[in-house]
């Protein structure tokens, strides 16, 4: 399909992203202006506009990377390595492979400096904000690397939504709308790993798909909608800062990709079924393979239920929010916009978690887990009820 199919927004409201763009998961262009202002747009390029290779080296001088062979194959993506970010960049300006760093967790590495914030519109970020205040974790990202690196195709982790802002050089995207699995996938359940390159007698009906493919230059920040499966390739030297984030307006589809996946695990055991702990079993192998199980899902939704109580007063212990002085960056939780802080949007937040609340009440398979999880589900529904009633 034609690249102009996905609209490019230069100046655009939090409002009018959410109406337009993000409640009914359309993918979006957003302008090289919004990004202007960041530490990074500066810091990490030259005045030429391609990467400033010194600056990051000594920005960065210790950092582990992971690093992507972009000539290899591994199962659905490619082959990596582990390498010092100045020993990554050297091996880069070499040109002497398809070298990829990508994942990097680089936010981590500095307790001053700042290189970049969420756009207002992109800041209601609840993987973030859980990972982080839970985990000590994020899904905070840098990917770098030259002429031709490129991601296989796939689909981002939880059904997330990403974003991904071009710091320099380009990327040439094809977004792939959900629904349609059945033209990507061979006989024995794997999807294809390039929508350029593949193997037509596996993959006959690929030519079916309906797709859009679009340009990003620098500064521009592309909106992937949740379930749009996508693959990106490098044009020059090129750097992106990119986040998986997620939140009420796609809390829905993270519990269907879920149930999609226990499915997936149930067939995987089905000649097992009758074992003792069984479904105990099942939970443990959804964790495994999809980052999260039905007790992890809850838990995600009750801390952030937490977060919106304490916006209604409803809890008078609101969760603390993160430390992010002593991180150099501001934590997720302390950038979100107040746009998705305000009572309209708080209401709007904890009916749809109770709406999702509902639906794991519901699920067979909650009564069947051990730990009394659909009680669990009960008490906060109460608890939500109660403060939506107050307020």
């Amino acid at each position: 399909m034609d690249a102009d199919c996905i609209e490019r927004r230069e100046n655009i409201s939090i409002d009018e992203f959410v109406e337009c763009y993000l409640e009914p998961n359309k993918p979006v262009i957003l302008g090289a202006a919004l990004t202007q202002h960041w530490p990074a747009r500066s810091d990490w390029v030259t005045a030429e506009g391609t990467p400033n290779f010194a600056r990051l080296s000594a920005l960065y001088p210790a950092d582990l990377v992971d690093v992507a062979d972009c000539d290899t194959t591994y199962f659905s993506d490619h082959q990596r390595t582990t390498m010092l970010l100045p020993e990554f960049i050297e091996k880069w300006q070499k040109g002497e492979q398809r070298l990829y760093c990508k994942d990097w967790h680089f936010t981590r590495s500095s307790s001053q400096y700042q290189a970049y914030q969420p756009l207002p519109h992109l800041s209601n970020d609840w993987l973030n904000t859980y990972y982080e205040e839970e985990k000590g974790d994020d899904y905070r990202f840098c990917y770098m690397g030259g002429q031709g690196t490129w991601t296989p195709f796939h689909e981002d982790v939880f059904r997330s939504y990403s974003w991904s802002s071009n710091i320099c050089g380009q990327k040439r995207w094809i977004l792939v709308p959900p629904g349609q699995n059945h033209l990507f996938t061979d006989d024995q359940g794997n999807w294809v790993h390039s929508l350029v390159d593949y193997d037509q007698t596996r993959f006959p009906r690929l030519f079916e798909l309906k797709k859009f493919e679009l340009m990003q230059g620098p500064g521009e920040t592309v909106f992937v909608p949740s379930g749009w499966w996508h693959q990106v390739q490098n044009i020059g030297d090129t750097i992106s800062i990119n986040h998986n984030w997620t939140n009420e307006f796609n809390l829905r589809r993270m519990y269907d990709r879920l149930g999609h996946d226990l499915q997936s695990v149930r067939y995987a055991l089905r000649d097992v079924t009758g074992m003792d702990g069984f479904e105990d079993q099942v939970q443990l192998v959804l964790g495994i393979n999809s980052g999260m199980d039905f007790c992890g899902f809850f838990m995600f939704v009750k801390h952030m239920a937490a977060v919106y109580l304490g916006h209604c007063n409803a809890d008078p212990r609101p969760l603390p929010a993160a430390d992010s002085e002593a991180k150099g960056y501001k934590s997720a939780r302390d950038c979100v916009d107040g746009y998705f802080l305000s009572p309209d949007s708080t209401h709007r937040a904890l009916n749809i978690i109770d709406a999702v609340l509902e639906m794991l009440e519901s699920d067979p398979t909650t009564a069947l887990i051990s730990g009394d999880l659909k009680d669990k589900v009960f008490d906060l529904r109460k608890t939500i009820k109660q403060a939506l009633h107050r307020s």
